[in-house]
């Protein structure tokens, strides 16, 4: 079984790239430095790697908060472009109801002359217009 042991401490120490030990020196005494070493590398492995994968998670969760501004920024500029385009139809249709207005206004203006002007043509009395009710 010794030489299982040896075989194992072996193949460790290539994957990781420490030495491996001499091929005399191999039963668990001797080698307990190496696993020593193999175990601190592979910890300091998996600690590198979690430090990487968050670093990366940190990248990314900023890469999407710039494209969510940036997502954000757009749809505010849109929704600003609808509401300066809706107020500049507000305006345009409130010129158009005031010209409508000025226009009505003149011709009962109008119809109003023409209407005093038959009413002394043809000497029609009219009785004073009723008191307004409040």
């Amino acid at each position: 079984m010794d030489w299982c042991w040896r075989l194992l401490v072996f193949i460790v120490a290539r994957e990781i790239g420490a030495t491996p030990p001499p091929t005399g020196i191999g039963d668990r005494s001797s080698s307990s430095s190496l696993v020593e070493m193999v175990m601190s590398r592979a910890e300091a492995l998996t600690q590198t790697q979690a430090r990487a994968q968050s670093e990366l998670g940190d990248a990314a969760s900023s890469a999407e908060s710039v494209v969510g501004s940036e997502q954000l920024a757009e749809k505010d500029a849109e929704y600003a472009r609808r509401i300066d385009e809706t107020r500049r139809q507000m305006v345009e249709k409130e010129a158009e109801n005031q010209r409508w207005l000025e226009e009505t206004q003149q011709q009962l203006n109008e119809q109003n002359r023409m209407l005093q002007t038959l009413i002394v043509k043809l000497g029609i009395e009219m009785p004073p217009p009723p008191p307004r009710e409040m």
